[in-house]
């Protein structure tokens, strides 16, 4: 290299050195974020006890009547209230229900007869022609045929309703869960023939232990987390009668309508209030951040720009987490793009950010 070309090529190096350290001092553009304010909240610490999602309505429905089974209702079939869920064969109440109808016509028309005989009496007695004797005789048939008669029709009507009762009907609407008895069975009054469920009447059903009794009211919302699935309920029962083996009593949980089916038999966590309620900093959950090296936040200072805040979390509330650390009321935290924020970089408040 000639003495032309040593000066030209250190000042090349000494730019290309250079601009790494330009790049570095560089500004950082605004980030675009949204931002949640956090808020004083009364909340309290929460248990999770475990519950079950149950039907307020399962009923294993029984024959009223005996007979076999010519008909049950596929599991799985949903039935509205007073709809056949199983028949029974009813040939011999029906050859009964004719031989008490025929009984009924002959005894009318002997019962219309002796109303006649009893008239005729009367007026051979008035006029002396027929003694007093023989119109008690006819009345006393007459009053027997009429016992007879209403015997008759009682034992009609007995026969049609055990006609009408082998359609076993489905005591509420619901969804057939299982047959217990199936074509060609024999049933008898009592026998359980299907297994009804009001699939659309359901709650959760839980056992909280009873020392944290004074803290549940009726009315009050708890979380449920029902296969990962979370969401908010009302009490809406407390079975205030514990059990003597488990320390355990019974509390009953709406759930939310315009979600997701809710399956009966889903397993469920239900978090229970176990202490007073106090009133407390709370964050959107989504504006903590985790990191190994512990739980914190951003927040928008009135410069606009974002200031990382280390804070210890606490009891949760649906969207709602109770915090520890330098967060006060009303301050702006980001809720949105704080993933790749750093300490003092300006931001932008965009609502659309998402």
């Amino acid at each position: 290299m000639n003495a032309f070309h040593r000066p030209l090529a250190a000042l090349l190096l000494l730019s290309a050195m250079a601009l790494p350290a330009a790049a570095q001092t560089a500004p950082q553009p605004a980030a675009r974020v949204k931002v949640e304010a956090a808020s004083l909240r009364q909340m309290a610490p929460v248990l999770l006890v475990p519950g079950s999602v149950m039907s307020r309505q399962d009923a294993d429905v029984a024959a009223e009547v005996s007979g076999r089974i010519t008909w049950v209702a596929e599991a799985g079939t949903k039935l509205a209230a007073g709809e056949a869920m199983a028949r029974v064969d009813d040939r011999l109440l029906r050859l009964e229900l004719r031989q008490y109808e025929a009984q009924i016509k002959s005894l009318q028309s002997q019962l219309s007869f002796q109303e006649r005989e009893v008239e005729r009496q009367r007026q051979l007695a008035e006029r002396g022609t027929a003694t007093l004797v023989k119109l008690e005789e006819a009345s006393n048939r007459r009053d027997v045929l009429a016992q007879d008669l209403v015997r008759a029709q009682a034992s009609r009507d007995r026969t049609a309703l055990e006609i009408e009762r082998t359609v076993v009907k489905a005591p509420f609407g619901g969804q057939v869960a299982q047959r217990m008895l199936e074509i060609g069975e024999y049933s008898a009054p009592g026998a359980k023939v299907a297994r009804l469920v009001a699939v659309d009447q359901v709650e959760v059903r839980a056992q909280a232990p009873v020392s944290i009794a004074r803290h549940i009211a009726e009315g009050s919302e708890v979380s449920l987390d029902i296969e990962g699935q979370t969401a908010r309920g009302k009490v809406t029962r407390i079975i205030a009668i514990g059990e003597a083996q488990s320390r355990t009593f019974e509390v009953r949980v709406a759930l939310p309508r315009g979600e997701a089916p809710w399956i009966v038999g889903s397993a469920v966590k239900v978090g229970l209030p176990s202490a007073t309620a106090e009133q407390v900093v709370a964050v959107h959950r989504d504006a903590l951040v985790l990191r190994g090296d512990g739980t914190f936040l951003f927040r928008v200072n009135a410069q606009n720009k974002a200031e990382r805040v280390a804070v210890k979390t606490g009891t949760s509330i649906g969207d709602w987490v109770q915090v520890t650390g330098e967060v006060r009321d009303g301050d702006r935290l980001i809720v949105r793009g704080a993933e790749r924020l750093r300490e003092g970089q300006e931001v932008e408040l965009d609502p659309k950010v998402s």
